[in-house]
């Protein structure tokens, strides 16, 4: 199963998290899991989530959406911090 790593920073983290939780029913809807949602312990501005998945395709159409984007906004992220990357389990 593949997977998607977040990097982003942002400059308050409680208004990063509500905008990152009002995402939840989209990221339902792409068939994207929540596996974790982190802080980076050596800068506590820089969030790492990952995600879980089936269907690449349909998780590429999300990044960048004007929803999300909206989301970063609101949630404070800073410009040019996201760091997006696909993964997939070594066999």
């Amino acid at each position: 199963m593949p997977f998607l790593l977040i990097r982003q920073r942002f400059h308050e983290y409680v208004r990063w998290r509500e905008a990152f939780d009002s995402l939840d029913d989209q990221r339902h809807a792409l068939g994207l899991e929540t596996v974790a949602v982190t802080r980076n312990m050596s800068d506590p501005t820089e969030a790492v989530v990952l995600f879980r998945f089936d269907d690449i395709e349909q998780v590429r159409k999300h990044f960048p959406s004007p929803a999300l984007e909206d989301a970063w906004r609101r949630g404070g992220v800073v410009e040019g911090s996201n760091q997006v990357t696909f993964l997939r389990e070594d066999d």
